[in-house]
């Protein structure tokens, strides 16, 4: 890796890792990566800006979840439990001032708490703006708020 930007190193071994997760999926074993903040989805009709903490999921006019605002660090995943085993993960990457790549998998788990599904969808969007985003059988809207580390 010499002569690599951080960058670059940092994004290759993001790359490592998410292949390392589907592999473990494909082989039928759990897989526990780098610390992730997780946030509990509570069941509220209406949407406030929060803390990541205390993220908000509530269901949109056309069927999706609205995770409301979520407070991220560059370079660093955060989870949303969406219910019923259901865990969105996010990983976001500041391109310039404005503009970050979000990277969202929905992980769908087992009763014994073994990855069951995963899907994963790649975004660029302006952080502090809100989106709606697809991934896999999940129409999601959110507002990141991403701070660089």
């Amino acid at each position: 890796m010499a002569g690599m930007s951080i960058s670059d190193a940092f994004s290759t071994l993001m790359k490592i890792r998410r292949v390392l997760a589907i592999v473990s999926i494909v082989a039928g074993a759990g897989y526990k990566v780098a610390p992730i903040v997780w946030h509990k989805a509570e069941a509220k009709h209406e949407v406030a800006v929060a803390p990541a903490t205390n993220s908000v999921v509530t269901k949109t006019a056309t069927g999706g979840r609205d995770l409301g605002v979520i407070d991220m660090t560059n370079h660093f995943e955060t989870c949303v439990s969406l219910g019923a085993g259901k865990d969105c993960i996010l990983t976001p990457k500041m391109l310039d001032s404005h503009n970050v790549q979000l990277t969202l998998a929905v992980e769908s788990k087992t009763a014994a708490g073994k990855i069951h599904d995963l899907s994963v969808t790649q975004v660029v969007t302006a952080s502090g703006k809100p989106f709606e985003v697809a991934v896999g059988d999940f129409s999601l809207s959110l507002t990141p708020n991403v701070t660089s580390e």
